[in-house]
């Protein structure tokens, strides 16, 4: 019997392989396609971030609104007045933002974030305020405040490293609070104090023209990308903070309702500034083609500026 040659044998094999897969005698195969790359993942949802309202009560008035309260910060003022009390009607990570070294222009940010209602007073050692300032965020309610005293009533105990009393209002509501007390690394001045005409900011940080645009477009970007870690971070919150306030309740719908609050193409105009303030006119229309000339304001907190308040102005 003959051998088959080598070549033969070859030729075999390569036909059967090629019956084995489907294909003709003859014909050639190619090469099968590289696995597809995984996509990118998705950035992590943060854990939802809970904790028990440090905050109770509620306040209804005509012009600001009918809001419970739930949340909010205290600190000692720096003037001396006593110590400020700001409380909110939606959850701003309290137990986190009292560790900033300004918790004040963080809550504020917050604040503007969820289109929230607050109450600010100023209790001194003896729990009386002679200011009781309440507003919303937009809704064209502003602030509102009563000053010297007679329709309020209020106490304070300062133990333990926390703030807790209470502050009742005889028309428009009260509210109890036990909240950490915060440290401000920095100077900030409160409602109260701006009553008292200390508008100007101790360490007199006045940010520049070129500062406040700057701050502006990061924070423009962000919102037009839907990007709340991306805007936070560029206003100093530190990434433990990031992942709490990502973390809270119903925060993505009310970013995306602020995110809108910045204006296409939102091209820059007047501009003031001052001891602790800067602020930027941006024009143009939200995602409903709706003419705008808003004010973005910006407070200092320590190398970065803070968007604290969106003036919102239709045409």
């Amino acid at each position: 019997m003959l051998k088959p040659r080598l070549g033969t044998l070859l030729a075999l094999a390569v036909l059967a392989r090629s019956l084995a897969c489907g294909g003709k005698p003859g014909a050639t195969t190619s090469p099968a396609p590289a696995p597809e790359a995984p996509a990118a993942q998705a950035e992590s949802m943060p854990a939802p971030y809970t904790y028990p309202p440090p905050v109770t009560g509620h306040l209804t008035e005509v012009n600001t609104g009918d809001f419970d309260l739930v949340d909010g910060i205290a600190y000692p003022a720096k003037s001396g007045a006593g110590t400020v009390v700001y409380v909110t009607s939606k959850a701003i990570a309290s137990p986190i933002l009292a560790e900033s070294p300004c918790p004040m222009t963080l809550a504020r940010a917050l604040t503007a974030i969820r289109d929230a209602g607050y109450v600010e007073v100023t209790l001194d050692e003896k729990g009386k305020s002679k200011y009781f300032g309440k507003g919303t965020a937009f809704g064209g309610t502003g602030r509102e405040s009563d000053v010297g005293g007679r329709y309020w009533s209020s106490r304070l105990n300062l133990a333990d490293g926390r703030a807790s009393g209470k502050v009742e209002h005889k028309q428009h509501g009260g509210f109890e609070f036990d909240l950490p007390l915060s440290s401000p690394k920095i100077t900030e001045i409160s409602e109260s104090d701006k009553m008292d005409g200390k508008r100007s900011d101790p360490l007199g940080v006045t940010p520049t023209e070129a500062q406040v645009t700057a701050a502006y477009e990061t924070l423009r970007e962000a919102a037009s990308k839907k990007d709340l870690k991306a805007l936070l971070a560029a206003q100093g919150f530190d990434e433990k903070q990031i992942a709490a306030i990502r973390g809270l309740d119903g925060i993505d719908a009310d970013f995306a309702v602020y995110a809108d609050r910045f204006l296409e193409p939102g091209t820059t105009g007047e501009f003031q500034n001052g001891p602790g303030h800067g602020a930027i006119v941006g024009t143009g229309t939200n995602s409903k083609g709706a003419k705008y000339l808003n004010f973005y304001w910006f407070t200092p907190c320590l190398d970065k500026l803070v968007l604290v308040t969106i003036s919102e102005n239709p045409q």
